[in-house]
């Protein structure tokens, strides 16, 4: 394996697969893809439904950027959505070319046009913005089927894919990146790769909540970011989506549409109370709905009533959706759980922190030669079926061809030794501490995970805020960081990896939790009961956050043109 490469990615999803694509075909001549689980294999990416929003020849680009800019309670950045929006069927027709086939019309051909070619549905909380649904290649399909096609790609280009290794720390010199440091989570061995660029596409952050294939999802690019001294933005805005607890289930939106219908205790319907669109409103109006009915008694539990569903539309819509769902409900079928034959319990589901790495729209960080793309991004607050993926695809193409094009100008860094020869102090604590809690005595992973579940799950923090309960909360994050820095340990290289992972997830709910206090007001996933109304005069604006020379959490705020 080479000790440098003119660009690494890591994290390897939608996005990840794309900027080294990209890489490779904007001239990189070195590049190198590391990924703590199997390269592509691991992702949420490849269990997603692989639904995905394309801007179409026909359709009206300025439409879908104002209807996505207005859903986004005009914290979107504008530039952003235009380019992803405006260069889409691009990828599209690139995705096609490698074999990737979307569900079309019955009839259509490819004389047919683009807008009245493929089968489109509605991507939730839009009129007029459509996803192109069940991707095809050779025998798979969904999100499976993307990554599948896209690895080929990556394997053609003669890539070099580093698995199961879990990256720890950025190395920088001279204002800029130049590396990172790694551990193999099977011999627990640390290494040093050196790097002209870096992608940090390793997703965004779930806590190991209870939503579905969320469990890999626990902060590395944040914490990698922030600790190099990198602006994030968004951290405040923590979508908390619905699911079962004993299964996975992804499709909710999908079921709600289609017939399903959220009832409480009693089996009676309540989100209408709160929203006009009732249970069809976006998910933030449903888990608001449902924290505040259960301050009235009437739950939990609450139910996803899909009893009428046998035989209908729902039914065939659900096995449309590709991934895992399919299989997931006649697996469930098969060991006694019929989701259409009784209603289902069903909970707020912590999804996904949708902070990330203020980028330009080059995707370049604040550190000269770090790169972010896909949910390690910061583009904008909500989440929208098919919107991450196509964004993911987006922003990895774009990091990806910006990385390679920087590796060419700036060339290798001065110092790239590794760092127990490089004399670097910065370089030697990195590598120390990448092994730091192997034989240590101390608190288990595990252990320190519960005590931060308990702290940020709570509904009065997660979905309705309010300043004392998340002042309460981050006091306690803050204990829960200062035992985690020094007691939590590591018996094997497996606990290694979750020591990690376990700081990771803390550092990324103390980023949330002073975010929030910072916004006074409430907006989309973020709701202060002490602010109820959204407050477009003091802030429609960005807040951003970043290590201060003293090591504390800072934040600043920037306008939105």
């Amino acid at each position: 394996m080479p000790t440098h490469y003119d660009v690494l990615v890591v994290g390897s999803g939608f996005a990840g697969l794309w900027a080294a694509i990209s890489a490779v075909d904007s001239g990189a001549e070195t590049v190198g893809i590391i990924d703590k689980g199997a390269i592509a294999m691991s992702s949420q990416s490849k269990m997603s439904a692989g639904a995905t929003v394309y801007c179409l020849p026909g359709d009206d680009l300025d439409v879908w950027v104002e209807e996505y800019a207005e859903a986004q309670s005009g914290l979107s950045r504008r530039d952003f959505v235009r380019e992803i929006l405006a260069s889409s069927y691009d990828r599209l027709r690139r995705l096609e070319e490698w074999g990737v086939e979307y569900e079309r019309i019955p009839g259509a051909t490819e004389a047919t046009p683009p807008a009245e070619r493929y089968l489109r549905l509605p991507s939730r909380g839009f009129k007029n913005v459509k996803m192109m649904v069940r991707p095809r290649w050779r025998k798979r399909t969904g999100g499976s089927a993307v990554i599948a096609a896209m690895r080929q790609q990556v394997i053609r280009r003669r890539v070099q894919r580093i698995p199961h290794t879990l990256v720890t720390a950025l190395l920088r010199d001279d204002g800029r990146v130049t590396g990172v440091v790694a551990v193999d989570r099977r011999s627990a061995e640390p290494m040093a790769i050196g790097a002209s660029a870096v992608v940090l596409a390793a997703s965004d952050c779930s806590f190991r909540g209870n939503y579905a294939c969320a469990d890999s999802v626990t902060g590395d690019a944040f914490r990698l970011a922030y600790d190099a001294g990198v602006r994030l933005s968004n951290m405040e805005f923590l979508c908390v989506n619905t699911g079962s607890p004993k299964f996975g289930f992804e499709g909710t939106g999908i079921a709600l549409r289609y017939g399903g219908k959220l009832v409480d205790k009693d089996g009676r319907q309540f989100v209408h109370h709160y929203h006009p669109e009732g249970d069809l409103a976006e998910v933030s109006v449903l888990v608001q709905a449902m924290a505040r009915e259960a301050g009235k008694g009437n739950g939990p539990p609450f139910f996803l009533d899909l009893s009428g569903g046998r035989g209908s539309f729902l039914e065939v819509a659900l096995d449309r959706m590709g991934g895992f769902m399919p299989i997931n409900i006649a697996r469930l079928k098969e060991c006694g759980t019929d989701i259409f034959d009784e209603p289902q319990e069903w909970v707020p589901a912590v999804q996904t922190l949708r902070g990330g790495v203020r980028t330009d729209t080059r995707c370049e960080s604040d550190l000269s030669g770090l790169f972010a793309a896909g949910l390690s991004q910061a583009v904008d607050p909500c989440l929208f079926n098919g919107w991450s993926s196509m964004r993911a695809m987006w922003s990895g193409e774009r990091a990806g061809k910006s990385a390679a094009e920087f590796a060419a100008i700036a060339g290798r860094p001065r110092s790239h030794e590794p760092p127990r020869q490089s004399g670097n102090p910065d370089h030697s604590e990195k590598f120390a501490t990448a092994t730091a809690p192997l034989g240590r005595k101390g608190a288990p992973a595990d252990e320190i995970l519960e005590k931060l579940h308990e702290t940020i799950f709570p509904w009065n923090v997660s979905i309705l805020k309010s300043e004392k309960s998340l002042g309460d909360a981050l006091s306690s994050v803050e204990s829960i960081r200062d035992e985690a820095l020094c007691e939590i340990a590591a018996a094997d290289p497996h606990e290694l990896a979750k020591a990690h992972e376990t700081a990771n997830m803390i550092s990324a709910a103390e980023m949330f939790l002073r975010s929030s206090l910072a916004r006074t007001e409430s907006r989309t996933d973020h709701f202060r009961e002490d602010f109820p109304e959204t407050d477009n005069v003091n802030w429609l604006k960005w807040i951003n956050l970043r290590r201060g020379e003293k090591g504390a959490m800072e934040l600043d705020t920037e306008t939105v043109p």
